[in-house]
């Protein structure tokens, strides 16, 4: 991962911080995403770097919280040759598998052609969903060409699947008679506070 650590250094595109342990920064991811109400990003290596985030990562799974992994791995040679490589557990795609029990979406970026459409497929989970996600780069992708990231268009939501839950919501609200919203931090991560308060101005309920 050092090469990929000296790009993030010398683009100085986001904000980079070092710490000296991962969990640590697993955990300083998580505050940046739930302090900016945005994405945090988790740098580290593959195997032992990787494996100290797991607690931080399902603590912000479970508090949907969309903190970004970025782990290295081995390359090419290295996955094919049947050796076991530095910090591997069971095997290389061990990793993997521990990672997509706490997170949303995942990419192995192995192929730099469809490398940009995996990245932003893999944001765009963890912005809409407000969850964790993964992204596996190996060693010999850093320096790898490829064309800039995509910005894909939002996903919509089904209407038959939106207006059955309001139809829902709606009808219980008519038979209640003391009536509170409770709100929990999901209003946060998605950006529902005005939306929210608006609704219970207007349907004079108690929040």
């Amino acid at each position: 991962m050092l090469p990929f650590f000296k790009v993030i250094e010398e683009s100085g595109i986001l904000p980079h911080y070092t710490l000296s342990h991962e969990p640590g920064v697993g955990f300083a991811a998580d505050a940046a995403a739930r302090y900016h109400s945005g994405l945090g990003v988790a740098v580290v290596t593959f195997g032992a770097g990787a494996f100290n985030l797991v607690n931080a990562v399902a603590g912000a799974y479970a508090e949907r919280s969309p903190v970004v992994v970025i782990t290295g791995a081995p390359g090419a040679r290295e996955r094919s040759s049947g050796f076991v490589v530095h910090h591997q557990a069971r095997s290389v795609e061990t990793q993997l598998a521990v990672f997509r029990e706490i997170t949303c979406d995942q990419a192995v970026l192995t192929d730099a052609a469809e490398a940009p459409g995996e990245i932003a497929r893999v944001l765009q989970s963890a912005c809409e969903r407000a969850l964790p996600v993964y992204i596996e780069l190996p060693r010999d992708m850093t320096a790898a060409p490829a064309a800039p990231v995509p910005i894909l268009p939002s996903r919509s939501a089904e209407p038959e699947a939106l207006a059955e839950c309001a139809d829902e919501i709606i009808e219980r609200l008519s038979h209640a008679s003391n009536t509170v919203i409770l709100i929990d931090v999901e209003v946060r991560r998605y950006g529902l506070e005005e939306r929210v308060t608006t609704l219970a101005r207007k349907l004079a309920l108690r929040w």
